[in-house]
């Protein structure tokens, strides 16, 4: 494989759109990224790609102005780029898609594609010119959404897309892109694979971050591989294998592990029992999941998986139905999410930053937050109990670095998640409910949660898997319910299930965006 940064010939004649050059970056005496170059030119889409950590959104938020470089350069069109200025950057041409979404909810679709550019005459809004502008934004990437909708009533897909219309709407030369298919069913996925393609075709610049292997493979003409803060390689798509990019990542084989085959018999009895589960969006759910049992939640976002979890454990108002949890011979009717909590169930949610953690706080304060009974001697917190116990836990789900006394927003998303994790672990739930588990996570930490979660399973903890990654579905469950439109629409076990079976079921024969 080729590890140069330089263009193909075909694009070295025209020049890159957008390039970086010897970017180094240190936080503190940490260096994030280390003298690494990329230059991507007009209508090509770049993939980069690298564990979390290793350098993918410094090098972007750099490259977008957001970050000034201690070393090294950037250029759009030949013209340096002011260090630090995201006005600059804009202006040169440059969009930035965050893996976090930067809307804001309140506002409607038309104001959040302006936003940052709102459109006025003699100091007054131009409302008409600012529905214009998002009318031609959606229309550009052929999404259709109300324009005077509040983005908080939009689905959390449909959310993606009004954030990719605004970058579109600036009229950019280059669109960078971190983890957009996060949040993304298949055929959503499938929807903006498509649409990039199209924008590259019209003469976009494209940078495409994304730990989907897949998705590299299917749109980008040439991938580079950072690892440690460094530039592995850079290749053409044609020239390498979904393998050998795994193996640049990681540093080493990172091998499949195929889940062992589980029995019923290997189940123990039920302990977590919902019958006829209503709240908004869900409309009369029942399920049973039983101890050492991994039952998994599919269908398309918006369907109401998680609405449905949240009611049945009390974090979201439950119109009707009765939960029942079953433990050493004892019933419990669980009526309010405290109650859920205290009587054996942990639930890591899908919005980790904003729902699961705290993200000015250290890894030891976070673990200690659900923890605080087993971590207090007569009701005051001990902290030589607090360092032994997040410790252990810290080294349980692989925290890397180990370090509980860092703030957990100064790690990567991957250990965000195994943090997380660890907070729950802490209390020995009966059942876990795990939203999204590995959503925006690197290939090596996604297997890493994975192991842990089977660990449980087999330990005979009952886990409840939602995910909208469909082979990670597949791989973990035991059995799969299929929910649309806030009802359960299928159940398929593990030896009958497979993308196909799954998708029918989600999709009722429709897959329109916007629709």
């Amino acid at each position: 494989m080729s590890d140069q940064p330089e263009m193909t010939p075909q694009a070295s004649a025209t020049g890159p759109v957008i390039e970086a050059r010897g970017i180094v970056k240190r936080f503190g005496g940490a260096v994030a990224v280390n003298d690494v170059s990329i230059a991507v030119p007009t209508g090509q889409i770049h993939g980069l790609v690298g564990e979390n950590g290793a350098g993918k959104s410094t090098l972007m938020r750099v490259m977008a102005g957001i970050l000034t470089p201690d070393e090294g350069t950037v250029t759009v069109q030949g013209s340096p780029l002011e260090a630090g200025s995201t006005r600059a950057s804009i202006d040169a041409g440059i969009s930035l898609v965050h893996q976090e979404l930067s809307l804001v909810p309140e506002m409607t679709v038309a104001e959040n594609i302006v936003l940052g550019a709102t459109p006025d005459t003699n100091g007054f809004i131009d409302f008409k010119e600012m529905k214009r502008i998002g009318s031609d934004a959606l229309n550009e990437i052929g999404v259709n959404v109300d324009l005077d909708e509040p983005v908080v009533r939009l689905p959390m897909a449909l959310r993606q897309f009004v954030e990719i219309a605004r970058a579109v709407a600036r009229k950019p030369k280059v669109l960078i892109l971190d983890e957009p298919t996060a949040t993304l069913t298949p055929a959503e996925t499938d929807y903006l694979l498509d649409m990039l393609k199209r924008l590259a075709e019209q003469g976009l610049a494209i940078i495409y971050i994304s730990h989907r292997i897949p998705e590299i493979f299917a749109i980008c003409d040439r991938v580079t591989v950072l690892r440690d803060g460094q530039r592995v390689t850079t290749v053409d798509i044609g020239d390498t294998s979904p393998e050998h990019i795994v193996d640049a990542m990681v540093g080493r084989e990172l091998k499949a592990e195929l889940a062992t085959h589980r029995e019923e018999a290997d189940f123990g009895d039920v302990i977590l029992s919902a019958r006829g589960i209503e709240g908004e969006g869900v409309n009369g759910i029942d399920l049973d999941v039983r101890a050492g049992q991994i039952v998994g939640l599919g269908g398309l976002v918006g369907a109401g998986r998680t609405e449905f979890i949240r009611a049945m454990i009390g974090a979201d108002i439950r119109t009707a139905g009765s939960v029942m949890l079953t433990r050493n011979g004892e019933t419990k009717h669980l009526r309010g999410y405290g109650q859920a909590i205290r009587s054996g169930i942990a639930y890591v949610p899908e919005e980790r930053r904003s729902d699961g953690l705290a993200l000015t706080m250290s890894v030891a304060d976070n673990i200690t937050l659900p923890n605080r009974g087993v971590l207090s001697n007569l009701n005051v917190l001990a902290p030589s109990k607090i360092v032994s116990f997040s410790k252990a836990l810290a080294e349980k789900v692989g925290l890397r670095p180990p370090k509980i006394e860092l703030l957990v927003g100064d790690f990567s998303g991957g250990n965000q998640q195994k943090v997380a994790l660890a907070k729950w672990l802490g209390r020995e739930p009966d059942v876990i409910i795990l939203d999204e588990p590995t959503r925006g996570v690197d290939v090596g930490a996604k297997a890493e949660i994975h192991r842990l979660v089977r660990d449980l399973a087999d330990n005979g903890t009952a886990v409840i898997v939602v995910s909208s990654d469909l082979p990670e579905l597949l791989e973990l469950s035991d059995v799969i319910h299929v929910v649309r439109d806030g009802r359960i629409v299928g159940t398929l076990p593990r030896e009958v299930a497979d993308e196909t079976s799954v998708m029918t079921l989600a999709s009722g024969g429709s897959g329109l965006i916007g629709a």
